[in-house]
């Protein structure tokens, strides 16, 4: 998201107009800041358990048939749950059809983490960050959702739509889907490093009775 903002910067798309705005709230900053970080937590957390932590691994236990094998169906129940996550957000203001897709890909991007370990944190924390640097931080839209009132920079966004996601926030613009990548690149490079190995978890696919 940094890398956005100042490519946006950079090309004089934005400007800022203010900073530490606190929409007028006679309390320090710091404190006002934490009503969006704790918004941002509870949707970050919530929409990845649903997400990931339920679709996603139901799907999986679901393709599970002996003629795909536990990786295809990681992979299938991986695109499908990312489509669902895309739609989870089509009634969002200023919502488009290529926003919509552009969320498909990002849930692409929050799930690659859980494939490839079968843990939730990587999701979870890219979700929550994603999301509070978008809005608190650099006062882009959120999915079409203004968060601007309260923010460490104020600013206002100019530039051509296709680029900067105009009205529904970077995840809808070109710079966006960069990211994405980017941060994509990002995990896999973490994985390798953290667990000696990039591969899928396949035990998302092995469904494990309760007792």
């Amino acid at each position: 998201m940094t890398l956005i903002f100042w490519s946006e910067w950079v090309a004089g798309w934005v400007t800022i107009l203010q900073s530490w705005q606190t929409a007028h709230v006679a309390l320090p900053f710091s404190l006002v800041i934490l009503e969006p970080l704790l918004v941002f937590a509870v949707v970050g957390i919530t929409e990845e358990l649903l997400a990931r932590g339920y679709q996603l691994r139901n799907l999986a236990e679901g393709f599970h048939f002996s003629q795909w094998g536990a990786r295809n169906a990681v992979i299938a129940a991986w695109l499908v749950s990312s489509l669902f996550f895309g739609l989870l957000h089509v009634s969002n203001p200023h919502s488009s059809w290529h926003s919509t897709l552009a969320l498909m890909l990002v849930g692409i991007f929050f799930g690659l983490g859980f494939v490839l370990t079968g843990e939730l944190a990587i999701p979870i924390g890219l979700h929550i960050t994603w999301n509070f640097f978008q809005g608190s931080v650099f006062g882009f839209p959120v999915s079409g959702r203004d968060f601007g009132n309260i923010t460490v920079l104020a600013i206002r966004q100019t530039g051509p739509e296709l680029w900067t996601g105009g009205a529904f926030g970077p995840e809808a613009g070109l710079l966006g889907l960069m990211a994405t990548a980017i941060g994509c690149c990002a995990i896999l490079l973490w994985v390798r490093w953290q667990y000696g190995k990039v591969t899928l978890c396949t035990a998302l696919a092995h469904y494990v009775r309760q007792s």
